[in-house]
């Protein structure tokens, strides 16, 4: 497998250059003016056995834009996070200019091959295919909280990743085939310290998904490669989306020990501005005392595209309660 995912890069790579180099070469290039974005969401927060607090969930600005040719096309996207920022004092920082978050500083080039996606930071493509179906929320993302703060830690898939290399194939009667390489650490004499691979069905209301990764054994000197298997379903009715997702945890680094997690998830849209979402999650260990169970329901009101209203219920087994209020901004 790794003398294959090597083959890959070593393939991949090269493409990418002379599509570069092609660019270059052509008088036909143009830039598109660049497009900024901003998406905030600000509120309060009220977790269990903690104070009330006036909270930036997210603060996200972004820049993205396309370069053309006749035979290139290259995709650029930044994203910046300053909800750590402004949130610093509340957890003892200084005044926070330390605490910015990069996101996103991603390449994509597309070809008739396939994608290809040169990442140095990421919103995980693994997480947003496979977990979206259960991920409803503000707050109480279905993600395990590593990167970004989350109400809900009972999946072990992290939203976001680094160092990413990845290929996406041509999309075949609704079907698309993703494999990525992660570089996390320097100095562990391993180049591929997380693989990933995904096949992703998504056509008219139904979406099926099934994913696995594999972490070096070399990330934190363990005896097993630690993998994460995960599957996900569903389905977009006119007024409900319904959805699950299941993962498989084995091998785990630490004392997480090994688990499954299943997350069911449901949204009911009440008329073009209100909607409904309530979901379950349980998480069961081999470890009794890391078993958990959840509970999130949420009221949103979307007015108009830019702005939404929303509040949050969370209730858990062994994770903190929490109550969230919030107003989204975007454009």
């Amino acid at each position: 497998m790794m003398k294959k995912i090597k083959l890959s890069m070593a393939i991949s790579i090269p493409c990418i250059l002379s599509q570069l180099a092609l660019a270059e070469n052509t008088s036909e290039t143009t830039i598109s003016k660049p497009n900024f974005t901003l998406f905030t969401s600000l509120g309060v927060l009220n977790i269990e056995d903690k104070d009330f607090d006036p909270e930036a969930f997210e603060t996200e600005l972004g820049v993205k834009g396309n370069i053309k040719s006749n035979d290139f096309k290259m995709i650029y996207n930044v994203k910046v996070d300053l909800s750590d920022a402004i949130n610093s004092r509340d957890t003892g920082g200084p005044d926070g200019e330390a605490d910015i978050h990069v996101k996103e500083t991603n390449m994509i080039f597309p070809t008739s091959y396939g994608t290809f996606i040169l990442a140095p930071r990421a919103v995980s493509g693994q997480y947003r295919d496979l977990y979206s179906n259960v991920d409803y929320f503000e707050y109480n993302e279905a993600h395990s909280g590593n990167a970004t703060p989350s109400g809900n830690t009972l999946f072990a898939q992290a939203s976001e990743g680094s160092d990413v290399i990845a290929w996406a194939s041509p999309k075949f009667y609704g079907i698309k085939f993703v494999a990525a390489t992660l570089s996390v650490k320097e100095d562990n004499h391993n180049d591929l310290d997380v693989k990933s691979f995904r096949a992703i069905y998504n056509q008219g209301g139904l979406n099926f998904g099934v994913g696995h990764v594999i972490a070096s054994k070399t990330l934190t000197g363990a005896t097993k490669d630690y993998k994460r298997s995960a599957i996900t379903a569903g389905y977009k009715f006119d007024k409900i989306d319904l959805g699950t997702t299941y993962e498989i945890n084995t091998d785990t680094f630490g004392t997480a020990g090994d688990y499954k997690t299943l997350g069911l998830a449901a949204r009911y849209y009440i008329d073009d501005s209100y909607s409904v979402a309530a979901a379950y999650y349980q998480k069961d260990s081999d470890i009794d005392s890391k078993d958990n169970k959840g509970r999130v329901f949420q009221v949103k009101k979307q007015i108009g595209k830019s702005v939404s209203l929303w509040a949050e219920v969370a209730n858990y087994d062994i994770t903190p309660d929490n109550v969230a209020l919030g107003i989204n901004l975007s454009y």
